[in-house]
Parts: C-alpha cells; structure tokens; sequence
C-alpha cells in the first residue's frame, strides 16, 4: 500500500467505522474474482436492519488487508468504487442525486458522509479557481487506508459522472504517497487527473465551470425531504455519540452509591446491551467512568475533610480500605494516606486520574 504520515486517530478497535453494505459489495468483487474469506462472507450476508449501522472498525479493517492479499490486487479498492452503485449510498445518496448542483451534491456530501462511514472525515471548502474536498482518515485504517482513499475517489467521480452527464477530466486528484508502479489502473478507472503528493490528505479539486452544471436529477422537494432526514440520522448518532456524558453526569448525580448498568440504562431509555456497546463506540468502559469518578471523590474527600480513610472507603462502595487503597494506588500511584500527607510526600497530590 501507498505510505504517508498520519496522526494518530486511533479511537478503538470497536469503533464504527463502515456502513455494512459497502463489505456486500467488497464481496461482490471479490466474488468475481472467485476468491472466497469465510468471515467476510458470512458478515456481508448478515441483513441490514438500521440505516444507521455501522461495521466496527477491526474486522473492516481485517477484511480489506485479507481481500488485498487474496487477490493480489493493489488497485482493488478502485474496482470495489466502480462497483458501487447509486442505491450503495442510502439517503446520502439520494440526497446528493436531487441536489441542483455539482457543487451542492458535493457539499451534501460532505456534511452526511458520517451515516456511511465514520473512519473517514470529509471537508468542502470553496477555492478562488472553484472548489476542494478534502478526505482524512478520523480513523487509524493501517494498511488499509490506500484502499479505502481509492474506493472513495471513484465513487464521488462516478456519483458526479452520474449526476452531471459530463466527463471529469478537468478535475484534479491529488493522492497522498507515492506513486505506485499500477498508475495505468487509475486512468482505467478515473477521468480526472491524479498527482501523488506528500502529506495524509487525498484532495479532490474541481473548477467553477465544472461545479456550477446542474444535476440531471435536480429536484429540490427531494433533496430537502431527503436533507432532512439525514440531518435528522445524524443528530441521532451525535446523541448517541454523546452517551459517555450523559453517563459521566448520572454518575455525578448520585450520593454515596454510584448507581449500577441496568439502573443506568434505564435513566437513558436503553437495554444494558445497548448502554455497553455505545460506550465502547466512544472508546468508554462504565467502570472506568465509575474508577473516573470515584478517584475524583477519593480525592477530595482525603484531601479537603477529615474522614477515615475507611469511611471513604466505604462511601465509594469497596468491601474494606485495603481493596480501596489498591485501587486508589492505580489511579494516582500513591496510597490513600500519603496522599493525605500532602504534596511534599507524595508529589501526586492533584495529578491522579482514573486509568
């Protein structure tokens, strides 16, 4: 795969990452070619029962660096874009279809993309000779990150091709890496001109002329209609993204007894299952926010009152003071009664988090 320095976005490995029916057709593909992995075939039949699902970001990973050495196939990720077809990309899709513009599907684009893939951040911006967008990766994709640039550089020239009935060659691909010894695959595949540059930016350009043509499939009743349910999709998500919070603030609430994952979930109206897995989707445990907050309470309590270190013990829900110390000593790297002591002893004294 193509290098390039990135920062590290790495948020989990349960992280969502992919909407489910671009592995179908990564299947597809592969299919063509008669290669077969098991466990991406049997995930791509899986039904999808949410619009908003999403593949967490491991196995997506795990099954494009499996599918590149199956096939041998550096370019695959251009030929699983050229597969996608129009329904692949949801209401996106149909948001970006009814649009007026090319300029407008592309800002539609940019501002929905998260309800089809959250490994992937997408900027519009205008430019003094028409317009940029800009796609990083929000998620650390490893070796599959070359694919997944590829596969998306087709799709949007191919949505455009669709929407405008025009060819692409004005517009300007600018490629993060090194140009590959396949370069003849991308002019297979893509109309537009492609650079390879330095940096971890793959950059899409397209000039004025180009952006103001108007989409064969402008409708602006459907393109509002369609806007506002996926503004509506990904307000739910943001909600849902926000869940960590929500459960910080109810842990803060409570008096002495930090309340536990049913009653937890019950307040925020989800199944424990749901509670676990959408704080693992943040890159959160409910015992690291309950060890977050009871090392902020322990701190305080040990430093600002004059409570036994058993009754704090006590107030935070441990069995005895020799299991709290333990824990306490975890957090802060000190134990409770040195750092009770003050500073000069135990040099933590305002520094201790939950780890």
């Amino acid at each position: 795969m193509r290098a390039g320095g990135r920062r590290d976005t790495t948020t989990g490995a349960n992280a969502p990452a992919f909407h489910p029916i671009y592995l179908r057709v990564l299947g597809a593909v592969l299919a063509r070619r008669a290669v077969e992995i098991p466990a991406l075939l049997q995930a791509s039949r899986a039904p999808i029962r949410d619009e908003d699902a999403m593949l967490p970001l491991a196995p997506a990973r795990e099954w494009m660096a499996a599918a590149l050495t199956a096939t041998a196939t550096p370019w695959l990720g251009l030929e699983l874009g050229a597969a996608a077809q129009t329904h692949t990309h949801g209401l996106v899709g149909s948001a970006a279809f009814a649009s007026g513009t090319l300029e407008e599907a592309l800002q539609t684009i940019a501002r929905f993309a998260p309800l089809r893939t959250r490994a992937l951040r997408f900027d519009w911006r205008p430019t003094r000779a028409g317009g940029e967008l800009s796609i990083t990766d929000a998620l650390d994709l490893g070796e599959a990150r070359g694919f997944v640039f590829d596969a998306m550089l087709v799709i949007i020239e191919r949505v455009l091709q669709s929407l405008s009935g025009t060819s692409m060659r004005d517009a300007c691909y600018r490629v993060p890496g090194l140009a590959p010894a396949w370069l003849e695959r991308y002019r297979d595949h893509l109309e537009g001109t492609v650079h390879f540059v330095r940096g971890d930016v793959l950059r899409l350009q397209f000039p004025a002329e180009l952006l103001a043509r108007s989409c064969l499939t402008a409708d602006a009743r459907s393109h509002a209609r369609a806007a506002a349910e996926c503004a509506r999709l990904l307000e739910a998500h943001q909600q849902r993204r926000r869940v960590g919070e929500r459960v910080r603030m109810l842990l803060a609430d409570s008096a002495d007894r930090l309340p536990g994952a049913e009653e937890i979930a019950a307040q925020l109206h989800l199944s424990t299952r749901s509670l676990f897995r959408r704080l693992a989707d943040e890159g959160h445990s409910l015992r690291a926010l309950g060890d977050e907050l009871r090392s902020e309470r322990a701190r305080f309590w040990l430093r600002d009152t004059d409570l036994p270190i058993e009754r704090i013990a006590e107030r935070l829900g441990y069995a005895d003071a020799s299991n709290f110390a333990r824990c306490f000593r975890r957090w802060t790297g000190v134990t409770p009664g040195h750092y009770r002591q003050g500073p000069a002893v135990s040099g933590h004294r305002d520094s201790g988090t939950a780890r």
